[in-house]
């Protein structure tokens, strides 16, 4: 499935970057000829289990061509945007999506300007029947989680780790450690949410138009929560009370308001925290907070270490 994968790349004008002499570089790199667009894919694949795919590319071009695969369930996490949106100046919010596939043929069509960026795991038949459910007997369903949370935007737990993928890149020594332990959380994730969706009694179903108003409060998190957020400003956009909105979201993501802003802007200081050029203050303020001690404070409610000791772990 990788090697079938990596020939596609090479077929629509990717090419290979040697990156045998850079010290702890793990995974492939294609770069696009420029005769047919710019832009790049990194991938990490452990063959007949999973691969992992990080892609910012447009082509200059229109490009189509066929790309035959064997089953796989895949989630990602990205944006596609058309030239004729970006034309206008509209900018998408990445997207949450997931595909379950048979023995097919993927007919990858790319217009002119067309802006892919985004990243993506898919899981292959011996993940997801033999692996997975030896180490975790109770496992089961994956395919109807993967087919309920299709185009479901606003799943903090998923988002989160998908970020995490798509920006961070361990050394070599300890990839397969760090990648498999991520798509372990993924899978654990996604679990969780269709069980919080299941325990949901019959009679006491969110009605459509309120779910429609908690994805849009998620989405609004997930773009500004780097920025000052008010409860106020989420209410009158949402069109509920401060005790509704805080219940139902709390009852949904399984997270409070409060606790996933700080989730997402943790996990963007921790990569932050790789770069030991970036002042720490520097970091508080670009995540969101204005002073360094509450800063410091949520960091090491979070992950039990201050943001100078987790640093340290990582040099």
């Amino acid at each position: 499935m990788i090697q079938k994968y990596i020939s596609y790349l090479s077929e629509i004008g990717f090419s290979p970057v040697d990156t045998a002499g850079k010290p702890g570089n793990c995974g492939f790199s294609y770069h696009l000829d420029s005769s047919v667009g710019k832009g790049d894919i990194w991938g990490y694949g452990v063959d007949k289990l999973y691969g992992i795919v990080v892609s910012d590319f447009v082509f200059d071009c229109n490009v189509h061509k066929q790309f035959e695969h064997s089953p796989f369930f895949s989630i990602g996490l990205g944006t596609f945007n058309p030239q004729k949106q970006m034309q206008k100046g509209n900018q998408q919010i990445p997207s949450l999506f997931t595909y379950v596939g048979h023995d097919d043929v993927f007919q990858g069509k790319f217009e002119k300007g067309d802006i892919v960026r985004g990243v993506t795991v898919s899981f292959l038949p011996d993940f997801y029947n033999d692996y997975l459910p030896g180490r975790y007997p109770k496992i089961s369903n994956l395919k109807n989680i993967f087919t309920a949370i299709n185009n479901n935007n606003a799943i903090p737990g998923v988002t989160g780790v998908l970020h995490q993928l798509g920006r961070f890149r361990p050394s070599r020594n300890i990839a397969r450690m760090y990648y498999d332990s991520k798509v372990t959380e993924l899978i654990s994730m996604m679990m969780q949410w269709e069980i919080n969706m299941q325990s949901l009694p019959a009679n006491n179903r969110i009605p459509d138009c309120d779910m429609d108003n908690l994805h849009w409060v998620m989405e609004y998190l997930n773009k500004h929560y780097t920025q000052d957020i008010y409860l106020k400003t989420l209410t009158h956009h949402a069109g509920m009370s401060q005790t509704k909105l805080t219940s139902l979201f709390s009852q949904v993501y399984g997270t409070t308001i409060s606790d996933h802003i700080r989730n997402l802007r943790i996990t963007l200081a921790k990569e932050m925290l790789a770069d030991d050029k970036l002042k720490i203050e520097a970091i508080a303020n670009t995540v969101g907070y204005r002073f360094h001690g509450n800063f410091s404070a949520a960091f090491k409610d979070s992950t039990g270490l201050t943001p100078r000791q987790y640093r340290k772990t990582l040099l």
